[in-house]
């Protein structure tokens, strides 16, 4: 979980809003205190904390210190693929795309964004379904299989896919292309 700290609301609801298409990364918090992101900070994974907040730089070291990674957001006019690093630690320009700093926040993220596995047929036709909101059950009607079919499937889709679970996979499929914006006639 990420807490995104921001001197002004609206851009940290933007970058939270912008990091949650990423399956890995669940925006937990957006604040815009160093107060406040400290208090969020003791159950989360990162924190995204604007340098512009007054206190920031001392705020992120107490928080390294706790072992929360740190990502100061701003400073150099840096539009590289890769985060910089100095002396106050990880640092993102905010002229950077957001998926440099997605993989500053989560060391590992694969650098195309988020996963566009190889989908069987039968696997985007659940997908599709599970999309526009039908149950196993009436997936499973449908397509004239089991539900316990449609699990197993589903159980696939996760794992080629990188996500934990249904909504995950719902909102990465439609934010990618993967299945149409679901309609609900």
């Amino acid at each position: 979980m990420i807490v995104v700290a921001h001197r002004e609301s609206m851009v940290a609801e933007g970058i939270a809003a912008a990091l949650a298409h990423f399956p890995a990364i669940v925006p937990a918090s957006v604040v815009s205190s160093v107060a406040e992101a400290e208090a969020r900070a003791e159950t989360a994974d990162a924190v995204a904390l604007d340098d512009g907040l007054p206190g920031a730089g001392a705020a992120a070291a107490r928080l390294r210190r706790k072992g929360v990674r740190v990502v100061l957001l701003g400073g150099g006019p840096s539009t590289d693929v890769d985060p910089d690093v100095d002396e106050d630690g990880v640092r993102v320009s905010t002229r950077a795309p957001v998926a440099v700093l997605a993989r500053a926040l989560v060391p590992g993220l694969p650098n195309g964004g988020p996963p566009r596995a190889g989908l069987t047929t039968r696997e985007r036709q659940i997908l599709g379904l599970v999309a526009r909101g039908l149950a196993a059950k009436q997936v499973a009607r449908q397509l004239g299989i089991s539900a316990k079919t449609v699990e197993r499937h589903k159980t696939r889709m996760f794992s080629k896919l990188g996500v934990a679970n249904q909504t995950a996979a719902v909102n990465l499929a439609v934010t990618t292309g993967l299945v149409k914006e679901p309609t609900w006639a």
